[in-house]
C-alpha cells in the first residue's frame, strides 16, 4: 500500500500538465517548406558558391492545380518572390514551385529572371 501511494504521489504532477506541453504526433502541412529544401538541395548541386534560398511568406501566391505534370501529380503552383544567397551575396528574385501535396513534397522550383 505504501509503495502504491507513493507512486501516484510521484505521478500526480506529471498527469497534470496541460496538453501543450505534451508532444505533438501532428504537424502542420507546410508546402512552402518543402519548396525552400528542395531549391537548396537543387541550387546546392549546381552551383558550389549556394548559400541560401529564402522563399518571403508574405508575398506567395498558391494556386490549386491537381493535374499531371509529364508524370508528376502537382496539387499546387506557389509563385511569388524569395532571396537567393550565394557568394555574390543575397538578392531578390522571382521563384515558381511545383507541389504534389501531402506525402509528396515539392517536385520542382524554378527562379524567374526579373
Amino acid at each position: 500500500m505504501g509503495l502504491s501511494k507513493a507512486l501516484a504521489v510521484a505521478l500526480l504532477p506529471a498527469l497534470s500538465l496541460p496538453a501543450a506541453a505534451a508532444p505533438r504526433a501532428k504537424t502542420r502541412f507546410d508546402g512552402i517548406r518543402d519548396c525552400e529544401r528542395l531549391a537548396a538541395v537543387q541550387f546546392r548541386r549546381h552551383d558550389p558558391a549556394f548559400r541560401r534560398f529564402t522563399i518571403d511568406r508574405a508575398q506567395v501566391e498558391g494556386d490549386k492545380y491537381a493535374d499531371k505534370v509529364g508524370g508528376m501529380f502537382v496539387s499546387t503552383i506557389y509563385r511569388g518572390r524569395a532571396t537567393y544567397e550565394a557568394g555574390a551575396g543575397p538578392r531578390s528574385t522571382g521563384f515558381i514551385c511545383l507541389h504534389g501535396g501531402v506525402g509528396a513534397g515539392a517536385v520542382f522550383v524554378y527562379t524567374l529572371p526579373d
